[in-house]
């Protein structure tokens, strides 16, 4: 759901980007930290920050080397 209304924000972002032609620094900043936040949404779902349970996570198996 919360994917779904920054994707919603950042269309309406680009839509008013193209309309309106002012203050087109502020609306790409604004359309960039949407898209990043969508980004780390994504590859939290994923599994592929650290500290999630995917392929960077802590968790590794167990070697012949580890402790028993």
């Amino acid at each position: 759901m919360l994917f779904l209304v920054l994707l919603l924000v950042l269309l309406a972002t680009f839509v008013l980007m193209v309309v309106r032609r002012r203050h087109l620094g502020r609306l790409a900043s604004f359309a960039t930290l949407v898209a990043t936040i969508m980004l780390m949404l994504w590859m939290q779902d994923s599994g592929l920050l650290p500290g999630t349970s995917g392929p960077l996570s802590d968790a590794r198996p167990k070697t012949r080397l580890d402790p028993p």
